[in-house]
């Protein structure tokens, strides 16, 4: 996908790493002799990011001294980085949308169109497709920017990357700060399993620089994490079941699914239950 010209769409929960993967595209792509652009939707408000993007013409509005290259000029035979497109005004979302489909920006204030030859890679956080239902997402620009989809899992449903991903946080912060290498107790390396990680890799890559900065030794342990109290106990967050077997059975395979946010196939797997298994349990439930 990288050799291509086409939009991707990235999708994820904060802190999975879409800004990285977005550099990850560019950089593996022929356009990777250019700056790589990017672009928070969220954080500007409308006046600006409109600016930000397409640029402006010296009086077009107060405060306009001077003419101004919007990105997608400045990403000429480059890529750009929306990210958290779906925060953007609808009047924007318009504007954005005769950009991919035509090849060209209007400047604020401006005359003649702006041909402009720009890979956008966009992210999003957010379920586009209640956006979309809720009127705040143009299903239009979703089609245009959902050429190549590609959706980032949590880090919980990827527990088997979290010692690869530890000991690659670990030379990197030890690097930085130059301190030896640092090992990583196999306890420690249990709890970090076992955490939810709700702020996902960003987390774990906090966590993990903040452990190597406090170890004194050679060897990451439990107390060199300092996770707070809740995370620690999560089994004690866990909800006990009670009642009778079959109620039991039924709210452990619900609160399963709801884990694996309705995915059977996962649910069946970590349930040690076929797949058959589990959709005949589900009608059984009504479910």
């Amino acid at each position: 996908v990288a050799f291509s010209k086409s939009t991707v769409l990235i999708m994820g929960e904060t802190g999975t790493g879409k800004e990285l993967f977005a550099r990850y595209i560019h950089q593996c792509s022929p356009r990777s002799g250019k700056p790589f652009m990017a672009v928070n939707c969220a954080a500007l408000p409308e006046g600006l990011l409109e600016s930000e993007l397409f640029g402006h013409e010296k009086g077009s509005f107060t405060g306009a001294t001077e003419n101004k290259e919007g990105k997608f000029e400045l990403a000429h035979n480059s890529s750009l980085l929306l990210d958290e497109v779906t925060e953007m005004s609808m009047p924007l979302q318009a504007k954005l949308l005769r950009v991919l489909q035509e090849h060209e920006v209007d400047k604020v204030g401006g005359r003649i169109p702006i041909p402009v030859d720009v890979r956008v890679i966009a992210t999003s956080n957010r379920d586009i497709q209640k956006r979309i239902q809720g009127q705040k997402f143009r299903e239009d620009l979703y089609y245009r920017l959902n050429v190549v989809p590609l959706n980032l899992i949590p880090l919980r449903e990827r527990i088997d990357d979290i010692p690869i991903l530890t000991e690659n946080f670990i030379n990197q912060f030890c690097e930085e700060n130059g301190k030896s290498h640092i090992k990583i107790d196999s306890a420690t390396l249990t709890l970090l399993k076992k955490y939810r990680w709700p702020g996902n890799i960003r987390e774990l890559s906090n966590i993990v620089e903040r452990s190597c900065l406090l170890c004194q030794e050679d060897t990451i342990l439990p107390s060199h994490l300092f996770f707070d109290k809740e995370l620690q106990s999560k089994n004690k967050d866990t909800p006990r079941l009670s009642g009778t077997i079959y109620e039991m059975e039924k709210e452990l395979i619900m609160q399963t699914l709801e884990e694996f946010n309705g995915n059977k196939t996962k649910a069946a797997d970590s349930l040690g239950i076929s797949i058959r298994t589990l959709r005949n349990k589900l009608n059984e439930y009504g479910k």
